[in-house]
């Protein structure tokens, strides 16, 4: 298999912070990962996996600096970088936020495998790279501050975090990361993870202009189906669940039928791209449940057949689960 590639903001981020650490110029810097300007200058450049994640390696020695990851995260602040930042940036609720992020994972890294798993009133944000492909830990460790700082800009709130797992061993002196994220850290986890209380989910994203929103979407969707592979046959297989969720029970099959593809074929290509069936028809569940809740014309019985559940109550233990309340709650 080809080895996966990253948008060139990855290796930008690492160069721009190194060159703020050492005073280098960022063309001296660029030289010595061997990455030219042209490359560097071009938005929609994409590089291979292993490449970012050596320029990330070089430019944290370059710096000396044990928190390198922290460093850039501080560097870029929470402010939007690009056109997924952007739509991130005026969702309605953090668990949208969240959830969009997951969706269009593929846009940054095509083996992006962050994900976000709800037990009791604990969240976590979850991140790794398919396949277990090389990492470095700034890397990782940036991105874990990049997400602890949107959600703090989204929030206004400061102290969110219950726990931030590394994978990595700790390291002497973690009084950077620490101060840095603001919770305590657990080294020698299962995977690089944010751990907070499932009721943040909840809380409105500050400043949303909800007509830019509905402006960029489509433009991501877009995107998402222009970049082939996996992510854009998951774009293409959630279209088909959203346009055949009444199907209940034969949901797999009439998706895969209409796909041209078999359910064996289809669930397996979703483990490739690191979601499964459930999830996507529960992920675009959830979303029409919110679209159609809106609507007073619509009762939760209607609502809920339509979104092919086989009974009223199944809807509502799915919608408590989702938002913590009843459909009728949350529609009041």
């Amino acid at each position: 298999m080809p080895e996966p590639r990253v948008c060139i903001q990855s290796v930008r981020v690492p160069l721009l912070a190194a060159a703020a650490r050492t005073g280098r110029p960022l063309a001296e810097l660029a030289r010595q990962v061997q990455l030219s300007p042209a490359t560097i200058g071009d938005a929609t450049a994409r590089v291979p996996h292993s490449t970012a994640i050596a320029v990330w390696e070089a430019m944290a020695a370059a710096s000396g600096d044990p928190a390198f990851g922290v460093f850039a995260a501080a560097l870029v602040g929470a402010a939007p970088f690009d056109i997924v930042d952007l739509a991130l940036a005026h969702t309605a609720d953090i668990e949208t936020m969240v959830r969009q992020f997951l969706r269009y994972q593929g846009l940054y890294h095509e083996a992006n495998e962050a994900r976000l798993e709800l037990r009791g009133d604990q969240a976590t944000l979850g991140h790794r790279f398919r396949g277990e492909l090389p990492r470095s830990r700034h890397l990782s460790q940036f991105l874990l501050m990049v997400w602890t700082t949107k959600l703090r800009r989204a929030t206004g709130r400061d102290e969110l975090l219950t726990e931030v797992r590394l994978r990595d061993v700790s390291p002497p002196d973690a009084t950077s990361l620490a101060r840095g994220f603001a919770a305590p850290l657990r080294f020698g986890a299962d995977e690089d993870a944010l751990v907070f209380p499932r009721a943040v989910l909840a809380l409105p994203v500050r400043g949303v202009d909800a007509a830019l929103a509905r402006t960029l979407l489509p433009q991501l969707e877009h995107e998402l189906r222009g970049r082939g592979g996996e992510a854009a046959f998951v774009a293409e297989l959630r279209a088909q669940v959203q346009a055949l969720l009444g199907d209940g029970d034969a949901l797999a099959e009439s998706v895969a039928r209409a796909l041209g593809t078999s359910e064996r074929t289809m669930q397996r290509r979703l483990r490739q791209a690191g979601t499964s069936f459930r999830d996507v028809v529960d992920d675009v569940r959830r979303e029409a449940a919110l679209a159609q809740l809106g609507r007073r014309d619509a009762t939760v019985t209607d609502i809920a057949f339509m979104l092919g559940f086989s009974d009223l109550s199944a809807f509502s233990r799915a919608f408590r689960r989702w938002t913590g309340a009843s459909p009728s709650e949350y529609r009041r």
